[in-house]
């Protein structure tokens, strides 16, 4: 109770003060739920910050629409719900498989719905073929497609069925394999830029490629021969490839020989024909003696091998002694 001037409380004072109570309360309410409210704004703001590693990209959304793609580092986003983080790896290397199928132990499963390809020729190949790729862009990799990674599978799938129809059984079991990756590789990487999955090829490699198991062994009698027939080839080849600059040193060689025979034939039967100009000289500055000395002198080269003894019968000289007989046996 207020007192009065005569020592009683005032009930006027006494409202007064009870309403500066309550007036220093509320102030005191609002001070606090305001410090309150911008603690949890500060909070929530606060959860706006996020990280990006270094092999990722941040696409943020905002109320679902595409906003900003961000760089490895530091960032800040308004915090959800208005916008959303999504985090894409565009470093690692990704790998589909068409036709087959690798489970977590390293169990290897046949899709044979996959696998089974018509070719142009209308035979019917077993191909299964891996993917290599990776994300290229993030944006387009989070937005343009649903289960971007299913429509490359698929999309995979269609390439080497359409190259493989092309092409015909010899061809794609033996000689025509790197045609078909590189075309295969070709086919999906436009198919993916009409897309715009955001996907970027890094290799197509073609893992088994084989005819259905019923007639497999004539196949690969077929195979077999082909091979042996390129090897036969090759080997034709070096067997030219070595025989042919042989022939052709041999060939060089006869005409230098042939060259330098007839330089040497050439020279004697003129040095031949100078010998008998000469003669010729001397045979008519003195005919008689030169007959006599080339008379001489072809008697002595052609006896001069003989083992004969001549003697002049004009000569008397002692009978020969011959040695051998007087020896005996």
């Amino acid at each position: 109770m207020a007192r009065r001037s005569g020592g009683q409380f005032d009930g006027d004072q006494y409202m007064e003060a009870a309403q500066g109570v309550l007036r220093w309360i509320i102030r005191r309410s609002f001070i606090f739920w305001g410090i309150a409210l911008g603690a949890l704004v500060v909070a929530w703001l606060a959860t706006g910050v996020y990280t990006i590693n270094p092999r990722e990209r941040g696409v943020v959304r905002l109320f679902g629409q595409f906003s900003t793609t961000t760089e490895p580092g530091l960032n800040w986003r308004i915090p959800s719900p208005i916008t959303s983080l999504v985090r894409v790896d565009v470093e690692t290397i990704r790998t589909a498989a068409v036709g087959f199928r690798v489970d977590d132990v390293g169990l290897v499963t046949r899709i044979a719905d996959e696998a089974l390809m018509l070719t142009t020729d209308n035979s019917i190949v077993e191909a299964q073929m891996v993917v290599q790729y990776r994300v290229h862009d993030a944006r387009d990799f989070v937005f343009n497609v649903n289960n971007p990674e299913d429509v490359l599978h698929t999309t995979a799938e269609v390439a080497l069925r359409s190259i493989v129809g092309r092409t015909d059984l010899v061809a794609v079991l033996t000689v025509g394999r790197a045609t078909v990756e590189q075309e295969t590789r070709s086919f999906l990487v436009a198919l993916l830029e009409t897309y715009g999955v955001g996907l970027e090829i890094t290799d197509v490699k073609l893992q088994t490629v084989d005819p259905p198991d019923q007639v497999k062994d004539a196949f690969q009698e077929v195979v077999r021969a082909l091979e042996d027939e390129t090897r036969l080839e090759n080997e034709a080849k070096g067997y030219e490839a070595d025989q042919v600059p042989r022939a052709q040193g041999e060939v060089q060689v006869r005409i230098r020989s042939s060259a330098a025979y007839n330089q040497q034939q050439v020279e004697r039967a003129r040095g031949e024909a100078n010998r008998f100009l000469a003669l010729l000289q001397e045979y008519r500055q003195a005919p008689r003696v030169t007959r006599e000395r080339l008379y001489l002198e072809t008697m002595e080269s052609v006896l001069g091998t003989v083992d004969k003894v001549l003697i002049d019968s004009q000569v008397d000289i002692l009978p020969l002694l011959n040695i051998e007989q007087l020896a005996g046996p």
